[in-house]
């Protein structure tokens, strides 16, 4: 474990850690097969996480003192599934020190996707949803998928993510429609 691990660490549990370093080795293969930077995958991929395991009221703070706070978020402020992607963004550039804006990027869209994905966004998406750690119904699809063509795994995520959503009657994000009708249509 280098120093870098060890201090994102600190602010995760046990499991949420594992997980991020499941993404972690995930991103480094999908990085090489897709050409982005080796590099900038493993720091995203371990700092996606980093808000995961903190309360909500926390996220909340942490994005009213960012400035990024506003009346236009009141969905995603109420939905820690959501928010820990903003305040992970914003503790990876205060704690942490990352001033790379696609590595930035690539952990607020880990969860939602969006509009106008990188390589590297794409990577860390679809790494989050098929590292060794997951065990749901349709994820070895994904994880078949995903060593074949990136755009269509990113596709296959948000039809998952999707069909999850509309089924239990829940507030879809705006970054997924966006992300989702812009790959329909460059597909």
């Amino acid at each position: 474990m280098n120093e870098f691990e060890k201090s994102i660490k600190e602010y995760l549990s046990n499991k949420t850690y594992k997980h991020a370093l499941g993404v972690k080795d995930t991103a480094i293969k999908l990085s090489e097969i897709y050409g982005c930077s080796k590099e900038k995958a493993e720091t995203a991929s371990l700092l996606h996480d980093i808000a995961r395991d903190i309360p909500l009221s926390n996220m909340r703070q942490i994005l009213k003192e960012s400035g990024f706070w506003s009346s236009s978020h009141s969905p995603v402020v109420e939905d820690p599934l959501l928010l820990h992607a903003y305040a992970g963004k914003i503790i990876a550039k205060q704690r942490f020190g990352t001033q790379d804006e696609e590595v930035l990027k690539s952990i607020e869209l880990h969860t939602t996707g969006g509009e106008s994905m990188s390589v590297l966004d794409k990577v860390i998406f679809v790494a989050d949803f098929i590292e060794p750690g997951r065990a749901f119904y349709g994820v070895e699809k994904a994880r078949i998928l995903a060593y074949k063509n990136l755009d269509k795994t990113v596709l296959y995520i948000y039809k998952f993510i999707l069909r999850h959503l509309l089924s239990r009657e829940l507030f879809i994000c705006k970054n997924t429609l966006l992300g989702y009708n812009e790959i329909i249509m460059k597909m």
